[in-house]
């Protein structure tokens, strides 16, 4: 009787997924061109921006090609526009183009396009807009005789392939709510072991909570447990609704009302040590700049320390010094003698005899030591 053998085994198998994906690097450049309709370039020549990049793959360098009366003969009514691959470690770059002009914010004259570019080749628009329209036209698209150009480029840099083993069932994990559980906390006054008192008015904090958020509050509370005055604090120099909103901005990191005492808040968040919610008043501060407000502000940024929002104020200052020194603002610093409108001053007495010798602030004199 015939006999047979069975070969048995133990089999392991597994899936493997794989995914390619292109990786795209975005780049955005804003170009802007003062005194445009003196220029005075014939046909055919041509003005270039400076090169600009991004990091990543390929080393790309661009530049932007304007030639303010066309590039030919065909085309000697119009402005042309091209972007160009100025460097790369690639033979050629696969790229999406965007220009736009800029005008109060808006983008306007939207033209794009894709193109493979070689090293040193060129594309856009020979008639990218009509230099009559541009110059002449009703829409204000030269504010202050400036031809603001925006250009956005979508790079396809490299192919990646990406392994993924096989796929288990996702886990769901829930979204985190700190900040909104630290309001709570702070609204419910629940565990609270500090009183904080403004204007008769309490705030029910935790110690734990101040501390961690603000060195000044850390070192107060240092100072309290060893006089045995823990428990109660009483803050004189600051109005309610500001430490509210104070307090608000360390238990969730938001500040909600900030729009409207932005100033006000920043002198708090400089005495605690708060420098986000510094720096976001900041911010505000600088999207309200306007003639009316422009001295005030560089003395509150002077007095409280705030850095980037004095440098703005002196800019806007140097924009817009004829208005500025009209106003009661000006008037009244200055005749405080107080140390402040030597800066100002400064600023303006450089703009102002850049506009009489009709300079460019790159053609200044630089001594030698």
């Amino acid at each position: 009787m015939g006999s047979h053998s069975r070969c048995e085994a133990d089999w392991l198998t597994d899936d493997i997924l794989c995914e390619t994906k292109l990786k795209v690097v975005k780049l955005t450049y804003t170009w802007t061109i003062h005194s445009f309709s003196m220029r005075r370039e014939e046909t055919g020549k041509k003005i270039e921006s400076s090169t600009f990049s991004t990091a990543g793959p390929g080393n790309n360098k661009w530049r932007l090609q304007l030639f303010p009366n066309g590039e030919d003969e065909e085309s000697k009514d119009f402005v042309s526009l091209y972007l160009r691959l100025a460097c790369s470690d690639k033979d050629d770059v696969l790229a999406e183009y965007k220009f736009a002009v800029l005008e109060a914010g808006r983008k306007t004259q939207v033209k794009s396009g894709n193109s493979r570019f070689a090293l040193g080749r060129c594309w856009g628009w020979k008639k990218f807009i009509d230099r009559v329209f541009l110059v002449k036209g009703t829409d204000p698209l030269l504010p202050n005789d400036k031809l603001v150009i925006f250009c956005e480029v979508l790079a396809f840099v490299e192919s990646v392939n990406i392994s993924l083993p096989n796929k288990v069932a996702a886990v769901n994990v829930p979204e985190c709510h700190l900040s909104e559980d630290l309001g709570h906390l702070l609204e419910s006054r629940r565990f609270s072991d500090v009183i904080v008192t403004v204007e008769g008015k309490r705030i029910y904090a935790h110690i734990n909570i101040l501390a961690a958020r603000s060195p000044v509050f850390a070192a107060m509370f240092e100072h309290e447990m060893k006089e045995n005055d823990l428990g109660r604090v009483e803050i004189t120099d600051c109005e309610f609704e500001v430490l509210n909103e104070v307090m608000e901005f360390i238990y969730t990191g938001r500040a909600t009302k900030l729009d409207q005492m932005a100033g006000q808040v920043l002198v708090a968040a400089n005495k605690y040590d708060l420098a986000r919610l510094k720096a976001m008043c900041e911010d505000v501060l600088c999207s309200k700049l306007c003639v009316k407000t422009a001295v005030e502000t560089l003395a509150l940024a002077d007095t409280h320390n705030a850095g980037q929002l004095k440098a703005n104020a002196l800019q806007f200052i140097k924009a817009n010094g004829a208005g500025v020194v009209k106003t009661d603002g000006w008037k009244k610093m200055v005749s405080e003698n107080a140390p402040l409108p030597v800066e100002a001053l400064c600023a303006l007495v450089d703009e102002t005899l850049l506009q009489v010798f009709d300079l460019d602030p790159s053609e200044r004199s630089v001594q030698k030591k």
